[in-house]
This record gives structure tokens, sequence and C-alpha cells, in this order.
């Protein structure tokens, strides 16, 4: 028992003396800690969403913005890079566009409706200060309902398609602006 607590005792020491190091570098050799942490090539910032929707429920919603970067976020650290807030490779995004498109058909008593949240934003990769390169992606989410009654709720958003077309406007993003 005592030699469990004997390692225990020396992995939490271990832990703690690392992190005094990086602290201690932090705040009084930040360029050595800078150069650290930027060892990886493959770091990358996300470093603004701005929601520049100008109608809607959406329309500057900081929540939107907040979710849509940590979606960016996810997917490019599935592309394995190292997410870092001192990397000289950053990434800006703006939601241009953030809508629901319906469309409906009657035949009889026979109702088809369809509801497609569709979205637009702007990429720009920024190496070192300079543009590299801006890409507008811009994806969908339908869903289609059938029925033999005529219900209709005036055009809202629904949170599953949002969701969906949110997520694959930010991996189209993310993968044309990383290739």
């Amino acid at each position: 028992m005592k030699g469990l607590l004997f390692i225990v005792s020396c992995i939490v020491a271990i832990g703690l003396s690392t992190q005094g190091y990086f602290v201690y570098l932090h705040f009084f050799n930040p360029e050595l800690a800078r150069s650290i942490v930027l060892h990886s090539n493959e770091s990358i910032d996300i470093s603004s969403v701005q929601n520049n929707v100008q109608i809607g429920a959406l329309a500057g919603n900081r929540n939107l913005e907040f979710g849509v970067k940590g979606m960016l976020e996810e997917y490019v650290e599935e592309k394995d890079y190292v997410l870092n807030p001192y990397a000289t490779t950053k990434i800006e995004v703006e939601i241009l566009y953030l809508d629901v498109i319906k469309t409906q058909s009657n035949l009889s008593v026979f109702h088809r409706n369809s509801d497609a949240v569709v979205i637009r934003m702007r990429g720009k990769l920024i190496k070192d200060g300079k543009v590299k390169k801006t890409i507008i992606a811009e994806e969908s989410a339908q869903e289609v309902s059938m029925s033999t009654l005529l219900i209709d709720e005036g055009g809202k958003f629904n949170q599953t398609n949002l969701s969906s077309a949110l997520k694959k406007t930010c991996n189209t993003l993310i993968n044309k602006l990383l290739e």
C-alpha cells in the first residue's frame, strides 16, 4: 500500500512541477513558451467567426457564432492539426446567409411539404498575416413531410436540420481550405 501511495505521489509531483514550469515560462519567458507550443508545423487557430446574417431569427446571434467555432475546431482536429491560439496560420469565417426555403405541393387531399435550411459561409485561410485562400461554402439540409392534412408551421427553423446544415457547411469549408 505504501508503494502505491509513493508512486501516485511521484506522478502528482511530476505533473505539478511540469505545470509550474509552463506557468513560469508563460509569465517570464513568453518567447520560449511560444516556441515550445509552436514546435508543430501543423498548428492552426480559428481566430474569428462572424454572424453577418441580416434578417431572420438568427441574425446577429452570438450563440450561433460560438457553435460554428466549436464545429470548425472539431473538423480541424479531425484533419490532425493542432489548435493553437499563437499559430501563424489562422482561419476567419463569416456566416453570410442562413434561411429556410419552403416548397409545398398539393394534389387534392395529399400534401407534400419540403423545408430546406440553407447556409452559406465564407472562410479565409491566413498565413503570416496574408490571405492565402478564400472559399465560399454552401450546404443545405432538407426535411420532407407528406400527409393528407395541410399543416403549415410558417417557415420556422427545425433544430435538427439547422444542426445538420451547419455541420455539412463547416465540414465542406474546412476540407476546401485545408486541401
